[in-house]
């Protein structure tokens, strides 16, 4: 097993991580012309597209969210027309939820802005960081799993 270093640099790759995240979504959203969304519905907008047909309860119990905020966060979506709510045909009392294609089109987009943003910054680092981060990608994957053991990690690509 590898030795775990002090706190400090934890800290520091956690800070690296979300300053990564939230420059990469905001490149991509600016990069394609899409409206800014905000985190939380960036989170539920990739839960549903990842995993069709949920409740809310479902989507809030996999996201480790209170159901009030996501039935919030879909609202926006759904007034945004990314998110759309259809009647479970076996319980005409519940609603699921979907992704619309508007949705799914800015998802292949932001995946397409987002590839183009990390081949011109990898080149512009040094070969070894561009191999290293190349590298890194698998143990960041199970670092993710390893947090949330409720991840999927088939489907926890962007979207």
């Amino acid at each position: 097993m590898t030795e775990v270093n002090g706190p400090a640099e934890w800290v520091e790759l956690v800070g690296s991580v979300h300053d990564l995240s939230r420059v990469l979504r905001a490149a991509g959203e600016r990069a394609v012309g899409l409206d800014a969304i905000t985190g939380s519905e960036h989170e539920v907008l990739r839960w549903v597209s990842a995993r069709p047909g949920q409740t809310v309860s479902a989507v809030a119990r996999g996201l480790g969210l209170q159901p009030s905020n996501v039935s919030t966060t879909v609202r926006s979506l759904v007034g945004r027309d990314l998110v759309e709510r259809r009647t479970d045909p076996a319980d005409g009392r519940r609603a699921l939820l979907h992704p619309t294609a508007r949705a799914q089109r800015h998802g292949e987009l932001l995946a397409a802005a987002w590839s183009r943003e990390i081949r011109r910054a990898l080149g512009e680092l040094t070969g070894a960081d561009a191999d290293a981060l190349r590298a890194a990608v698998p143990a960041l994957r199970r670092l993710a799993g390893a947090l949330d053991p409720a991840r999927d990690p088939v489907t926890a690509g962007p979207a």
